[in-house]
């Protein structure tokens, strides 16, 4: 039957799921975007196997049949970014090639039978919890960078969900930095915990802008998958299939030396020093002695050296540690609040970061391992 549909509003649909699509297969058919016409709705899929996205977006129905057609999504989209916002094209298919026209001219793209692009996984009814938008993109934007990059610490390239009757853990480490963000709006106990690849929340993310924050998402979790549901938006991701360590077992409980210290104060002092820091090692020291926290840096080979003193609230006798620059900053440019709480057990001990004030029903922890001085 065809359609017609506003090119921007099919832009923003294909943007959508785009980010799904591999650059690399072994699949050709996963490198392409399905557009699946049911009357008045428009399917857009996208896959690499281990990732599911599906967006719907209203049209207009016209004559002929239905347009049923796997496509490549990055010609299209740049041909879409031709038109303005309320060009409408319309669409029609002529066996394996879907035909289109505007105002200006006609187009041709061929494909691939819809009946060749892979299902979209489907689950059994299960137990959901539902949420704003807006706290996926806390989730996301609190602990992703957390999680390690090197796919041989497969366990360590995802974000934990740990799920109890009364708030959830979400988790991420590299075995450097550790964050477990506590919600205690987001309950389900009893469900199966989830390890979740960081890609496929990113994708879910950028899929998610433009969405209002204050949309509803629900999480479905199984055994073997995830699925993410808004009314215009499906995503389903295989877990990661390693068992994830145990990060309650490495938190300290009651570290002896503790400082309270003005947040952005120190992020600007540890930037500056970063310019004086060794780029292989990008060592930082800290020393506190009363209430006076001194961070040191030196590059011997470029015989360069920097030294700062802030004011700070400790607890303890005089104490000395040394962390990389990027571990520590990492978690600094992840705290939100005016203040953050330094709990320290020794200097070759994981060292617990706290912002402060805590914002319910919100609550985060950091964890940074410091280097053997």
């Amino acid at each position: 039957m065809g359609f017609r549909v506003r090119a921007e509003a099919l832009k923003e649909a294909v943007s959508r799921v785009q980010s799904v699509v591999p650059t690399r297969s072994i699949y050709p058919i996963t490198q392409n975007i399905l557009i699946y016409q049911r009357g008045d709705e428009l399917e857009l899929r996208a896959t690499d196997l281990e990732i599911s996205m599906r967006t719907i977006l209203p049209i207009v129905p016209e004559g002929g049949d239905a347009v049923q057609l796997s496509i490549l999504p990055k010609p299209l989209l740049e041909l879409l970014r031709g038109f303005a916002e309320d060009e409408v094209l319309t669409f029609q298919q002529q066996d394996l090639k879907v035909a289109i026209t505007s105002n200006y001219g006609q187009y041709e793209f061929g494909g691939v039978p819809a009946e060749e692009f892979p299902q979209f996984p489907q689950l059994e009814n299960q137990q959901g919890v539902s949420f704003p938008i807006q706290l996926l993109e806390e989730v996301v934007g609190q602990t992703a960078f957390a999680a390690a990059k090197d796919d041989a610490r497969l366990a360590l390239t995802g974000v934990y969900f740990d799920f109890f009757d009364t708030h959830t853990y979400f988790v991420a480490t590299d075995a450097h930095t550790l964050v477990r963000l506590k919600r205690e709006d987001i309950r389900l106990g009893g469900a199966p915990k989830l390890l979740l690849p960081v890609r496929a929340l990113e994708a879910l993310r950028q899929a998610l802008k433009g969405f209002p924050t204050g949309d509803t998402l629900t999480l479905y979790p199984t055994e073997g998958q995830a699925l993410f549901h808004h009314p215009l938006l499906d995503m389903v991701c295989r877990l990661i299939d390693a068992r994830y360590p145990d990060y309650l077992s490495v938190i300290p409980q009651k570290p002896p030396y503790v400082a309270r210290i003005q947040a952005e104060g120190f992020r600007r002092a540890l930037r500056r020093l970063l310019v004086f820091s060794d780029k292989t090692t990008g060592i930082i020291r800290l020393s506190f002695e009363g209430n006076t926290l001194t961070l040191r840096a030196e590059d011997v080979a470029q015989n360069r050296a920097g030294q700062e003193t802030l004011p700070c609230e400790y607890e303890g006798p005089d104490f000395r540690i040394a962390f990389r620059g990027s571990v520590l900053g990492g978690v600094i440019d992840h705290i939100q609040a005016s203040e953050f709480i330094m709990r320290m057990e020794a200097p070759g001990r994981a060292v617990v970061i706290e912002p402060e004030p805590q914002t319910p029903p919100s609550e985060s922890l950091f964890l940074a391992m410091p280097l053997m001085m």
